[in-house]
């Protein structure tokens, strides 16, 4: 049976990238080094800023994106993945304009989200305001009550320990981001949700099932699954 070459479309942050990677080698179970897949990382952290570009305007992150989508193809990867949630807005542009196979991590999460006991029915998300307003996960998940931080929330804390001067894409994976979306996530649970879910790749830097005694999901983990499975030759 034919095995694939994984892509990594990346750089959306650097640290997220780095984190997808050894995800990637560990859930690819194998007895000896030759044994793993192949996997081509193409690290381009001058992509412009999804959430920027989608709240205010700012530039277009889909050109550079689709440079890299093309240089991994070009590589010779079979299939891709972005360890970034909001740069899936841009997917179907992305998909419409490179021939590459790139799976999104919204659909992937979606279907290993219907195999959970007891039901999951409502979702918390942690995730960036781009991400919310452009619906990522209500178009993905329409079966799923989404709920995310009030307003105020959802920039003091979950916006701050993103992309604040000490937040995580400043190269803070330390106790002031953990506590802060630690706070947002109870915020979540006070509104019912049955799971937590890292809404944005740098969220698990910093979060993880230990923090919490509700389900903490993580969609790298279930795009990662996914990408070993299309890349060893069988059904996605």
């Amino acid at each position: 049976m034919k095995r694939g070459t994984i892509g990594i479309l990346g750089g959306m942050g650097p640290d997220a990238t780095a984190a997808f990677f050894p995800m990637l080698v560990r859930l690819d179970v194998a007895p000896r080094d030759q044994d793993h897949l192949h996997i081509i990382v193409d690290s381009d952290p001058s992509i412009p800023d999804r959430t920027r570009h989608l709240l205010e305007g700012g530039e277009n992150p889909l050109p550079v994106m689709l440079s890299s989508a093309r240089r991994l193809l070009a590589a010779g990867a079979d299939v891709a993945g972005m360890p970034c949630m909001t740069a899936h807005a841009f997917l179907p542009n992305l998909r419409r304009n490179c021939t590459l196979r790139i799976l999104s991590a919204f659909e992937e999460t979606s279907k290993a989200l219907d195999s959970f006991t007891p039901p999951i029915r409502a979702l918390g998300i942690l995730g960036t305001i781009g991400t919310k307003q452009t619906r990522l996960f209500e178009t993905a998940m329409p079966d799923k009550t989404i709920l995310w931080p009030d307003e105020d929330t959802h920039r003091a804390k979950v916006m701050e320990a993103i992309y604040g001067k000490n937040g995580i894409k400043a190269g803070n994976l330390g106790e002031e981001p953990h506590q802060l979306l630690i706070q947002a996530a109870h915020q979540l649970i006070a509104q019912g949700a049955d799971a937590i879910v890292a809404g944005c790749t740098e969220v698990p830097l910093v979060l993880s099932q230990r923090d919490f005694e509700l389900p903490f999901i993580d969609p790298m983990e279930y795009l990662a699954r996914a990408l070993i499975v299309a890349a060893k030759g069988k059904t996605v």
